[in-house]
């Protein structure tokens, strides 16, 4: 999981700065040349798009994506495992059959159309979608099995 993290962390990092940049450059052109960039707007709208489907994963696997705690806190340790494994399965299906299946058949449906501005195909945008559910799967296969284990153990002390 470290080398995936690192891997989603310099991605994020790498678009992060071209975003930044992007946006420099559409100042730039619009204020200084007066003749506004055209791609700009569509690199920073993708480059977006994925910073967000690698982003949500990346908080998820960290455990700091956002959570309501003020019901979780009233439970003892073991009816807060239980929350947590049902969750994690809650996770992992709507993982595998909505963003997985459902963004392959989204970007299968892009097939042939290709973005205004850059000229790149659509379905290179769209497979972001299969790749956050693959990459939120991971994780909440780690923490299911991590949650599994924890609960196996309280049982066997007897609390």
């Amino acid at each position: 999981m470290k080398l995936l993290n690192k891997i989603i962390e310099y991605v994020l990092a790498f678009l992060v700065i071209v975003m930044v940049v992007g946006c420099f450059w559409q100042i730039f052109t619009r204020f200084i040349l007066n003749d506004p960039s055209k791609w700009t707007e569509e690199l920073l709208r993708y480059a977006l798009i994925w910073l967000t489907m690698l982003g949500v994963p990346y908080a998820y696997g960290k455990g700091q994506h956002i959570s309501i705690g003020f019901i979780t806190s009233t439970f003892t340790k073991k009816g807060t495992l239980k929350d947590q494994i049902f969750i994690e399965i809650l996770v992992l299906f709507l993982s595998i059959f909505v963003m997985v299946a459902g963004g392959i058949m989204v970007s299968m449906n892009a097939a042939g159309q290709v973005s205004p501005a850059m000229q790149i195909p659509m379905q290179f945008y769209y497979i972001g979608v299969p790749i956050c559910g693959v990459l939120m799967a991971i994780y909440s296969v780690e923490r299911l099995l991590r949650f599994v284990k924890e609960y196996s153990e309280m049982k066997k002390e007897g609390k």
